[in-house]
């Protein structure tokens, strides 16, 4: 009974992470996103749950005797290490706004305090002055190309001029400085101020182990299928294949017809957002080589979360390649935005469902989904998590992510 607790124990918080998850966002719609940092995000209950998770998942490791396989105890433990990386980051990091008109210069940066307000400012350990800023645009001479700000950084050890811009920050002594908005006659510039010192390293550190154990996993797991294979094949090689003409063919494709209608309801899925994203100009902060890898990586996940319904076997690679698209989005968004997590909707649905989909991946501690009937039962209820990720939210919840439209 007691081991049976153990390995559900992990089950039970993620439902609740995901349920404290999705009402947040519903909460940060109707409220205004500070609320739903105070009241949930940034609660003491919520650090607790993952804090929990993170115990338990230890625990769990260590009955499973999970060194014995190294490739999944260091895939495990990379997701540790990001939560490690987040709690850093929830501890010790800073952030703030800085208005600056041409010509100005300030040491100081406005920071929020509890009720969402800039009513309080932090000193910076240098000196920053807005130049120039300016607008590029396009041949056309209407879309903007980018948002360009000239400044002067003074330090003790001498003065800097650089250029920041979106996805283009600016770098001082630990300090980051991202353009965000400007002023309507274009004399000024709005910066985003992010201090850091340990979380994004550690998370970042995290991601890279998530990588190297995702490749090794999946190395491990192709060389036993192959295995399986050869097995298989001697075990038959006394057998006739079956014909592959006339009937032969006709009953190959039927069994594989739900597969393939599921795969073209996927690339359909994924087509809807590369045109939605594609049929107007895009916006500076899109104009980014992370464009293409982060959402051409999320896209093949979810035409492989679609098809995993039927073909249980490609679910560990379809989440895998949501896991990736997510940890590249977040560098992205640490470039442009001054934060790899922001709690978005976009961001927060993303993760929902890589917890979701990661669920069925722990047959052994859940016996439960060793039945493929329970197992496409549970992907039908898990496919409704994938539809609001990728439509719910654009058109019910908005966030940053909506500017692609």
């Amino acid at each position: 009974m007691k081991n049976s607790v153990s390995s559900k124990l992990p089950l039970i918080l993620v439902i609740f992470l995901v349920i404290a998850i999705a009402v947040a966002t519903v909460l940060e719609n109707r409220y205004g996103t500070h609320y739903a940092l105070q009241h949930v995000y940034g609660a003491w209950w919520f650090v607790c749950l993952w804090a929990m998770l993170a115990l338990a998942g230890c625990w769990l490791m260590y009955k499973r005797k999970m060194w014995k396989q190294p490739s999944v105890m260091l895939l495990h433990l990379s997701f540790l290490v990001i939560l490690l990386g987040a709690l850093a980051t929830y501890l010790t990091s800073h952030k703030g706004m800085v208005h600056l008109r041409e010509g100005e210069t300030c040491r100081t940066y406005w920071v929020k305090n509890e009720q969402g307000l800039y009513t309080q400012t932090e000193q910076m350990p240098f000196y920053l002055a807005l130049k120039k800023f300016q607008i590029l645009y396009d041949a056309d001479g209407t879309t903007p190309a980018d948002y360009v700000s000239h400044v002067l950084i003074a330090t003790k050890e001498g003065k800097e001029e650089t250029t920041i811009s979106m996805n283009n920050i600016g770098r001082v002594k630990g300090f980051r400085i991202y353009q965000t908005d400007f002023d309507d006659d274009l004399g000024g510039s709005v910066f985003t101020i992010s201090y850091d010192p340990w979380g994004t390293a550690i998370t970042y550190a995290g991601y890279l182990l998530l990588a190297i154990s995702m490749i090794w996993v999946s190395v491990r797991c192709r060389k036993s299928d192959v295995r399986c294979q050869m097995s298989d094949a001697e075990a038959n090689s006394s057998h006739k294949s079956p014909s592959l003409t006339g009937e032969g063919w006709g009953e190959a494709l039927n069994s594989k017809l739900p597969t393939i209608l599921l795969a073209v309801g996927g690339i359909a899925m994924a087509s809807y957002m590369v045109i939605a994203i594609c049929r107007s100009p895009l916006v500076p902060i899109l104009r980014s080589p992370f464009l293409v890898v982060h959402v051409g990586t999320i896209m093949l996940s979810y035409i492989l979360l679609v098809v995993s319904i039927l073909r249980r076997e490609v679910l560990r690679p379809a989440v895998f390649l949501l896991a990736t698209g997510i940890f590249l989005g977040a560098v992205w968004a640490n470039v442009s935005w001054g934060t790899y997590w922001s709690w978005d909707p976009k961001e927060s649905w993303a993760l929902i469902t890589l917890l979701v989909y990661s669920v069925p991946l722990h047959s052994k501690s859940l016996p439960w989904f060793n039945s493929m009937r329970n197992y496409r039962i549970y992907s039908l209820l898990a496919f409704a998590c994938l539809l609001m990720t990728y439509f719910g939210v654009n058109f019910l919840l908005g966030g940053m992510h909506s500017y692609a439209g």
